[in-house]
This record gives C-alpha cells, structure tokens and sequence, in this order.
C-alpha cells in the first residue's frame, strides 16, 4: 500500500510495481492528466506508511481513507427560531404565463405550475445577527473528492471539495443566512439542494430530513436521505455513491408517487457555483426557453433578444436577474451543464434522462443584485450564478405524475480544468463542443447509462430503524399509518418513518385517525400544526358525521376545504376549477359553525380570507374587525401585518395607522410591521413615520419584492411636491414625482432589493 499525500489530502494507491513515474505521480491519475493539464506531478509525495492522518481524515484498518463519516460543523449565521402563524392558502387568481408570438405551441403543455404553501407552516423568524451554530455534517469521501452534506437543511451539499486541485467546486457559503426566497420563507445560499414538489425551492431546504447508511454490492456504504413531501403526498429519496477511483460525485434520484392519486410534480437539482468574473455557462443544448420582459422566448444561445447584443452565456451581461431554461431533445439519453472559473478550472454535472433540462440563473449586475447576494452571505464573499437541472422544460412547468408511478434517474457532478483560451472563445458553439468532448472523456454517457442501472437496483435497498443516522419530522409516520387503514396506497421499503417520530405537530391528527376525534384546544393558543390532503379530508368527514364536531375540528374542517384544489392539472388555481365556489360555501360555513361553538381569531380570519378572494371587501373588513376585538389577535405579528395591508390596499390609511399605534410595542417593532406602517404613513403625510423603514437592515424580504424602494420613491417625491410648494399633488403629479426620483433619488443600499431599475421592468412589484 502506498499513501500519496498532496496538499494535506491523503490518497490511497495500491500498487504492485511502480517506477520513478509512477512514484511521481498517481497511476489513477494518469488517465486525467491528459486532459487535467493543472495537475502538477512534482507536489505528489509517496510514503509506505502514514501513522496519522491530517486535517481529520481518518484511515481505515487497511489504511483507506474513511468512505463515510458523520461530524459536526461551526459555521456563524442566523438561525431559524420559529414557524409562521396562519394558514396561507394558495392564490385564487388564475396562473397566466405570457409568451412571445413564436413560442412552440408543443413547449406550451405543462406551462402553470403554482406556488402551494400548505400544509406547512412558514419558516419566517430569524434575523440577521450571527451566532456560532452546530451543523451536524455528513462525509463522503475519495482520493479526488470530499462531499459534506448537511441532514438538517434538506440534505444540502453544502461543499464538494475537489482534493486534486485543492479546490472548493461550489459556492460554499461561509455564513448561514436566512433569506425569504422559497416556499416557506426561508433559504439558504450556496451549495446544491434538490428540490422536489412544486414551484419555490423544496420544503425541507432549511428543515430535516431522514439520512440512512447502506452498502452497495461490494460492501461499500452509501447514504440515502429521504422524506414525505406533504404538498404532493408523495416520497423522494437521494442516493449518493462516492466510489473508490471516481473523479465524480454520483447522486441516483427517486420520486415516488405512493396512493392511487393522478398528479403532477416538479424537480430541479440547484447548484451554485462561485461567480468569480469571466463565468460562462454552457450545456450540451442550443435552444434555451428565457424567462424576462415580454414573457417566455424560444430562441437559440448566446443571442438571446432580452438583451440585444449580448452573449448571455456570460452572466456578467445580464443587466438584471435573469434565466434561461436549456431545452435537452426528449430523445437524448443524457444532459449535462456546466461553469468555467476564470482561469479555465469549471464544475460540470451530467445526468440521464428525464432530468434533461437546464437552467442558468444570474441576478444581474445592479446594485439590488450585489445587495441580494451581500444579503445571503457576507459582503463581497457570496457572489454566485445558479446552474440547475429538472424533469421539466421550465419552472414554470409542471410534470405529470401518475398513480403510483416512480420517476428515477442519475447525476454526476465533478471538476476539470481546460485550456481556458478555448473555453472562452468567441464561437459559443464551438466552445460548448469542446467543454462536452471532455465531460464525455470525464465519464461517458455509456458509463453514466451503466451506473444508472446498478443504482436503480440498489435504489430498491431496505432501510431499517437500524440504518437510520439521522432523524426527522413525523409526517411519514403518520400518513404511513395512515396507509395502512386506508389501503389506499403504500410505501416501499426503501424508505423508513419509525413511529417514534410521531411528536406533538402529528398528535392531533393521529388521535384523529385513531380515535374519530382530535384533541380539544385552547383558541387563544396557535395552532400547531395544519393538513389538507384528499385522505385526511375524508377522515375528517367521516368523524364529523359521527357527531365527533368540536371548534378545533370543524375549524380545521374550513382549512381543509378553503385549500381544497385539482391536483391532477396544470393549472389547478381555484377560480379556474368549476367546484371552487361549492368549496369556498362549504369552508365558510365550517368557519362559522366553529365561531358558534367557540369564537376564534383563526376561524375569524379564515371568513376574512375568504370574502376577501371574492372581493368582497366590507364583509372581509368586518370578519377582520371581529379578529381584533379578541386578545388572542396580538399573540402573534401575523394578524395585525395582513389586516394592515388590507386596510393599505383599501385605501383606509388613517384606519391602518390608528390599529398600528394601538399594538404592543414588540409587535410595532417587527420589520414587517415597519414597512406597511411606512406604507401607511406615506398616504396620510407623516413622512417622518416612514423614515424609521429606511434606517435599518432587512431580514424577511421577498425576493423579487421592491416595496421599500417602492416606498422610498413615492417619499422622496413627496417631499419633492413640498419643497416645490405642492401641498396635495393628483395623481399624476404624483407619478410624474415619482418617475423623476427614480432618476434623481438612488435609494439606500440596505432598502434596494430590486432585481431591476428599469421602471417598467416584472420586476418592479410590491409584496
């Protein structure tokens, strides 16, 4: 056995004979330095013996470097302290996705995929102050790669460390920092995560979920991370291999669709790569779908008509946030995509079909996207484009996913370096021809198509209480559970939920399935959890017919039906379903009979939403007005921060403003709070109000969302009205106002998230 270290990485070699060369330099190498022309042969150092191993790497009994560990990691950030509040049902408004004149009508099926928040609650508490948190790692690791995994955030891969070149692949974030882009609010920048349900990133991307340790047909361990995805009642697992010998980092992908429920489903693989200056981004595909002003194009790389003139291969000439989806022929059998660095090294993933489209995300050279990427990390140390992959021609597609139907495929991901003269060369087409040469020569097609069969074998691997080495929440307990009353569907053994994790969000509903009756509860205390699927609506009929009626089950009962949607569709927006109104009478009347029982803030603001979908805004009003007459209405922000901007988009500012100033002093102060009552102050002239918005650092802002620049404008055109002795401009001084502070008044960093400054741009909206 010989030990080669290099740059403190330990790489195991076994040998028979080996000349001076080989003594040099790695045999397994030999074949990469071909095209790895960085490797340098004289940093390569071989010993018989290594009594110890550095930086950490533990060394088998056969002195192999330890394939799979788990540890701990230090990193500062901002952690999530708590769940959202109310129930947020999904829009009503029909999904209307533009596209130019001579988009393909074939590229028009599946375009509708919408945002579903429940049945999760939001993760939307934390700051921005960094403490030290503990991040529990799991290892993978070879001679060429170490991949650290976090169980604890979605199974993120928060850095793939290439050894060979002493290079981190990945954009690895340095901080743990929060931010409001994904479903639930929270996200994280950096790394990969691998999204799976519907439209806004995956619900599991800053929670837990469920790791085990198998081995493969050679005894060699692999982990799989695994969980019950509850928008689409569906299961994925991951299995990631890191084999002896592989310069790639290999991940086999499972969605499993386990009822006898038609519906459809989503996946994208989110990769971020650092942006360093000088970053291309190429595919193995000409045409792109690009997603900007105008709607969605179809048009053929790097010319793209967002922005004339500029190779978009580059994200660097991207003026604004921007993305273009690749568009893989259905017949091929593989995709790839990759980034170039700026001095030739670039990160490169390949997988097999479905997974046959790519994307490019950049968030523009603006200020608001430089502030967006300092925001998700630490000033000047987060800069970052996004390479994807999905079963899907765009995010805005969704896919069909049958009953019990099972959707499975292979990834790699891995690093190169190639001559970089070539890989920036005018000819696009000729420098993505070069860049797939050697992604084929790095693994060909007809291995990753061979592994792909081994891992579809092994996919179908059991996994026991005993293998599990990572924990999560009891959803997939309950509805396994649930299973096994119901028939109505089951899942496979490669999947393990003890049921022990069965806790107090499962509890309720748990009783429910067992007992015909859930727990009563306080009204005054925040629900702790909600469920909205199909079976469970069944359940709760069938209890509820049994007489089994409390406040807390028939209002749930509302939840359930308020958010009731066809999964089966494309488009499942309520106000294009002919039920939808049956659906919104009976949740109302569920709303109602629980108030009659016992009197709730939630029930009275279930009404409200309801009245207010239907546009009808007095009656909202009032429901509203029923809330705030409780206690219970201030236990939480969330209440009084929705009827403020309703009572803003009515136009009843003074109204706004009086309700404001009569809550507790820790409600007024949260930022959410501070921005609809600078909102509110701008309309009724107290400028002096909306100044305390523009002083502090923000946390929870949506991205996409301008409504503080929004704000700032229309202040500082205000006070433009006044200094030109304007007292009670119209509406269109106002606009003219605001349009010149637009050029004139550049807002203050900490307030612009903007991912455009063109005043007629999609992205120019408010929250």
């Amino acid at each position: 056995m010989l030990i080669i270290i290099k740059n403190d990485s330990i790489i195991p070699l076994s040998v028979k004979k080996t000349t001076q060369k080989e003594q040099n330099f790695p045999k397994k190498l030999h074949y990469f330095s071909k095209q790895f022309s960085h490797i340098d042969k004289g940093k390569f150092r071989c010993y018989k013996e290594v009594k110890s191993a550095k930086k950490g790497f533990k060394i088998k009994e056969n002195n192999k470097i330890m394939a799979l560990r788990i540890e701990e990691m230090t990193i500062p950030g901002a952690p999530v302290e708590g769940l959202g509040t109310l129930p947020v049902f999904h829009s009503r408004k029909p999904v209307v996705v533009e596209t130019k004149e001579d988009f393909p009508e074939r590229l028009k099926e599946g375009l509708g995929a919408r945002w579903r928040f429940l049945p999760y609650k939001l993760q939307n508490r934390y700051g921005r102050e960094h403490i030290q948190l503990k991040k529990k790692t799991i290892v993978l690791e070879n001679e060429y790669l170490k991949a650290e995994f976090w169980p604890e955030e979605g199974a993120k891969l928060n850095s793939l460390f290439d050894k060979v070149r002493n290079r981190e692949l990945l954009m690895s974030n340095p901080v743990y920092q929060p931010g409001n882009l994904a479903i639930r609010n929270a996200w994280c920048a950096g790394g990969i995560e691998w999204n799976f349900g519907n439209l806004g990133h995956n619900p599991f991307t800053c929670d837990h979920v469920f790791a085990a340790v198998l081995k493969d047909d050679k005894g060699e361990d692999f982990v799989r991370f695994y969980e019950f995805e509850r928008t689409k009642t569906a299961l994925y697992q991951m299995d990631f291999y890191l084999p002896e010998g592989s310069p790639v980092l290999y991940a086999h992908v499972k969605l499993i669709n386990p009822t006898d429920q038609d519906k459809t489903t989503y996946w994208w693989t989110n990769i971020a790569i650092p942006e360093v200056g000088n970053t291309r981004v190429m595919s193995n595909a000409d045409m792109v779908v690009g997603i900007g002003k105008g709607g969605l194009g179809y048009e053929k790389m790097p010319y793209l008509s967002y922005f004339k003139g500029k190779d978009l291969s580059y994200p660097d000439n991207a003026d604004l946030a921007f993305e273009y989806f690749f568009q893989t022929p259905a017949e091929e059998k593989s995709a790839w995509e990759a980034g170039t660095a700026e001095d030739g090294n670039l990160f490169f993933e390949r997988g097999t079909t479905p997974l046959l489209y790519r994307k490019m995300f950049c968030w523009g050279n603006t200020q608001g996207g430089k502030h967006w990427q300092d925001q998700l990390s630490l000033p000047g140390k987060g800069y970052y484009v996004e390479i994807q992959s999905g079963i899907a021609s765009s995010q805005l597609h969704d896919r069909k996913f049958k009953a019990r139907e099972v959707i499975e495929w292979t990834q790699c991901f891995g690093g190169m370096k190639l001559e970089e003269e070539l890989l920036h060369q005018e000819d696009y087409h000729a420098a993505a021809r070069y860049v797939g040469e050697h992604v084929e020569k790095a693994l060909s097609e007809e291995t990753l198509l061979a592994m792909d069969a081994k891992f579809k074998v092994l996919s179908n691997k059991e996994v026991t209480e005993k293998d599990i080495v990572h924990m999560a929440s009891g959803w997939g307990a309950l509805e396994q559970a649930r299973l096994e009353r119901t028939m109505d569907g089951e899942f496979p053994k490669s999947v393990c939920f003890p049921k022990s994790t069965i806790g107090p969000e499962q509890n309720p509903w748990y009783q429910l399935l067992t007992e015909g009756k859930m727990p009563e509860e306080d009204p005054a205390t925040i629900p702790v959890s909600w469920m909205v699927s199909e079976p469970w609506l069944k359940i709760m009929e069938e209890a509820l017919a049994k007489g089994e009626a409390s406040w807390n089950m028939l209002f749930h009962y509302g939840v359930m039906l308020y958010e009731k949607m066809d999964e089966e569709n494309y488009v499942p927006e309520a106000s294009c379903w002919p039920e939808y109104e049956k659906y919104a009478e009976l949740a109302k009347e569920a709303f109602l009979k629980s108030i009659e029982i016992q009197p709730s803030v939630w029930a009275y603001r279930c009404l409200f939403c309801i009245e207010r979908d239907r546009e009808n805004k007095e009656l909202a009003e009032t429901y509203y007005d029923k809330v705030f007459e409780m206690k219970a209405a201030t236990v939480d922000y969330e209440l009084a921060a929705e009827y403020i901007k309703f009572l803003n988009d009515c136009g009843k500012y003074e109204k706004a403003c009086a309700l404001y100033e009569s809550l507790p002093a820790n409600i007024q102060n949260e930022e959410r709070m501070l921005i609809r009552m600078a909102q509110t102050a701008i309309k009724i002239d107290r400028l002096d109000l909306a100044e305390k918005a523009f002083t502090r650092d923000y946390a929870n802002i949506k991205e996409g969302e301008s409504t503080l620049t929004t704000i700032w404008f229309e202040y500082c055109a205000r006070k433009m009205a006044k200094e030109r002795g304007i007292e009670n401009p119209t509406a269109e001084q106002l606009e003219k106002l605001i349009d010149e502070a637009w050029d004139i008044c550049p807002p203050p960093k900490n307030i612009d998230f903007r991912m455009s400054t063109d005043k007629k741009s999609r992205y120019r909206m408010e929250n």
